[in-house]
């Protein structure tokens, strides 16, 4: 799906609210989303995958704002978390335990605890020794059988960025096969947990089938070998990563990652489960930031604006590129502009070298398809505050979700100890 931020009358806005007036009353560095657009996404996947029965998962990691949880919650989403902080933003929201899956390569007893206790969907292992930790725990908090789910490494290179690529062999990611040879005799050997799904995720912002097919087939296999080892296999997770387009570029539609993923499914017998989140929400958000400063430098402009890589780690930490608007539109010559924030390092710039008109100080831009992966990864390097949210909803109304953080928030805890 395209962004839905375009320009009307000479601003940048989405279903008549303009970007600039909301930078004017909340401030920036602002995150925006766009609700509607969310919306038209789910029901994308939906209608997609409609003809096989499917369930949907909202990856939190992605977005994890409690409204945002709680919205989806309502459209009956299931929701992938991977850790205790997650887990606990879902129960805040009120989703229920029987619709939330904890996956992540590194719970620690504490997390394994809570999410036994909870009573979830079920918890995706990774490894033999948490298999191992699962059951001991299971059997020292009695209860009925804990349904958990194997997570595969069937060693297929996502052909994405390998930073955000998970599922090869030499990943972190998984069971490898001599790894799930021994998790699955001994999950079958132990009445403390019951095995009911089988889990793959092969990375994210995929534009190509071929992995889905590739990695599928592997999975297929090992279910194969688990139900006639007698697990009573329910679901099968074939992950997420659905690619969105963050330059204009032609991206697969979500019709075509069904063709891929379906017919591998069908001779299963089993329920298809995905966990989207960059897919869901990537395309309604856009990040508004305010020109500090311009310097002038060999052979293009360079502007220092008040969001950097702790407002949106993206750029910095893996080179993505993002569209760049000004929120007032220009028809003029455009120039390369470098983006820089205002933090230390190096590697704080939010665009280089992208197409803009002469920026002025004041001016603020939009950084479009910032909806996954930059709140969810923001920081507090140099002791910036955290950004502002806000959404607007289907019937056009602007409402915060988030307030933007104080020096005093980030001196809470530290002040605990220092007047001890």
């Amino acid at each position: 799906m395209a962004t839905p931020f375009d320009y009307a009358d000479g601003q940048l806005g989405v279903d008549g609210v303009s970007l600039a007036d909301l930078a004017s009353e909340f401030g920036t560095p602002l995150y925006v989303y766009h609700r509607p657009t969310i919306h038209a996404q789910l029901a994308a996947v939906r209608e997609a995958f409609d003809d096989y029965p499917t369930r949907v998962c909202y990856s939190v990691k992605a977005n994890s704002n409690l409204r945002l949880i709680k919205w989806l919650n309502a459209r009956e989403v299931g929701f992938d978390v991977v850790s205790a902080g997650e887990l606990t933003r879902a129960v805040i929201a009120g989703v229920p335990a029987e619709r939330v899956v904890f996956a992540g390569v590194g719970k620690t007893e504490a997390e394994l605890r809570q999410a036994v206790a909870s009573k979830l969907w079920m918890i995706t292992l990774e490894s033999v020794e948490e298999a191992e930790a699962v059951t001991r725990l299971a059997e020292a908090m009695g209860g009925s059988a804990v349904p958990v789910a194997l997570r595969i490494n069937p060693d297929v290179d996502a052909l994405t960025h390998p930073h955000i690529t998970t599922g090869r062999g030499m990943d972190k990611f998984g069971l490898i096969p001599a790894e799930f040879e021994a998790a699955l005799s001994w999950v079958l050997e132990r009445p403390e947990v019951e095995l009911v799904g089988l889990h793959m995720h092969l990375g994210s912002q995929i534009t190509d089938m071929r992995p889905y097919e590739e990695g599928l087939q592997e999975v297929v296999r090992c279910a194969k070998q688990a139900q006639e080892a007698g697990a009573p296999l329910k679901w099968i997770n074939a992950g997420g990563g659905f690619g969105i387009s963050y330059g204009g570029e032609s991206v697969p539609a979500v019709a075509d990652f069904a063709a891929a993923i379906v017919p591998q499914m069908r001779p299963t017998g089993v329920e298809l489960v995905l966990e989207l989140g960059r897919f869901l929400v990537g395309p309604a958000g856009c990040l508004l930031t305010t020109v500090l400063y311009n310097k002038p430098r060999p052979a293009r402009q360079l502007a220092i604006v008040d969001g950097g890589m702790t407002t949106l780690l993206r750029p910095a930490l893996y080179g993505a590129e993002h569209r760049v608007l000004p929120v007032e539109e220009h028809h003029g010559a455009l120039e390369p502009t470098d983006v820089a924030g205002p933090i230390c390092e190096s590697t704080d710039y939010l665009a280089r070298r992208h197409p803009l008109p002469r920026l002025e100080s004041g001016a603020t831009l939009a950084i479009l398809d910032t909806g996954a992966y930059g709140m969810s990864m923001a920081s507090h390097y140099n002791s910036h505050p955290g950004p502002a949210e806000v959404w607007i909803t289907e019937d056009g109304l602007v409402e915060p979700i988030r307030r933007r953080e104080t020096i005093e928030d980030l001196l809470t805890i530290d002040m605990e100890a220092f007047e001890a």
